[in-house]
């Protein structure tokens, strides 16, 4: 964790290094500047965890910097320490979500506290940011997981109806077989072919009762029990709606 200390009064400066405990607060990097301009410069190298800034140096504000870190390093948390009390200047600092305006002088014991309560806040955040992350890989994972279960379930669907259309096929059945609901196979199918479960097995037999009409050694009620279909008259609606002409006159036509 990186704290920056940015005053125009070295001694200032100084008299922090010299009167806190950094270790005993557990900063990495204790970093300090003189300006606006010298601070900005580390920001744009260094990630600053904590600023405590004066409000009145040479050139730009301490306010202005407190401005920049909220447009480039808004989760750094900002400690104005001043000897102005002025109420314009209190009011600007809530305004820029300042963590505490402190007015020097200011006893070390003191700062050190408000630098506590800094570093949990920083802590805290960086802990929520690690659940939020670690929530969102588990989701990200689980949604793979189930995208390759809903995969596997449709493939072994597809793969079963195809090798057993001569067999009785029910939803219940194949959703057993597939480990998943009747509801879900239903939603699988519908998402990747735009039908149900059965319209999909009812097409998949009229189309293969077209393939094998063209063939001479099969009659149309061989056909018909082939692509699961025991009823003739059934077959034969069927078949119309889908080509538009009954069994006998598909098999007229290509046979000509």
């Amino acid at each position: 964790m990186n704290i920056l200390i940015v005053d125009d009064e070295q001694f200032a400066i100084q008299g922090m290094l010299d009167g806190i405990n950094w270790d005993m607060l557990g900063f990495d990097k204790v970093l300090t500047a003189c300006s606006y301009e010298e601070a900005v410069s580390i920001v744009k190298k260094t990630y600053v965890d904590i600023l405590v800034s004066d409000i009145e140096m040479p050139g730009e504000s301490g306010l202005k910097l407190i401005a920049y870190m909220n447009e480039h390093s808004a989760n750094t948390e900002c400690i104005i320490l001043t000897c102005h009390d002025e109420f314009d200047y209190a009011q600007t600092a809530v305004r820029l979500n300042c963590m505490e305006y402190v007015l020097k002088p200011v006893r070390y014991q003191k700062l050190t506290e408000i630098l506590l309560r800094a570093r949990e806040k920083v802590n805290q955040r960086r802990q929520n940011e690690q659940i939020r992350q670690y929530g969102q890989q588990f989701i990200d994972s689980l949604a793979k997981e189930t995208k390759g279960d809903a995969v596997n379930a449709l493939e072994m669907a597809v793969e079963y109806i195809d090798s057993h259309l001569a067999e009785e096929l029910s939803v219940r059945d194949l959703a057993t077989l597939c480990y998943v609901s009747a509801d879900h196979l239903t939603r699988l199918f519908k998402k990747k072919y735009g039908m149900t479960v059965s319209e999909y097995i009812q097409e998949k037999r009229i189309r293969l009762a077209g393939e094998l009409l063209q063939r001479e050694d099969l009659t149309i009620s061989m056909v018909a029990n082939t692509v699961g279909f025991g009823n003739y008259s059934y077959f034969t609606e069927q078949f119309k709606k889908h080509y538009g002409m009954t069994p006998r006159e598909y098999q007229k036509q290509i046979r000509k």
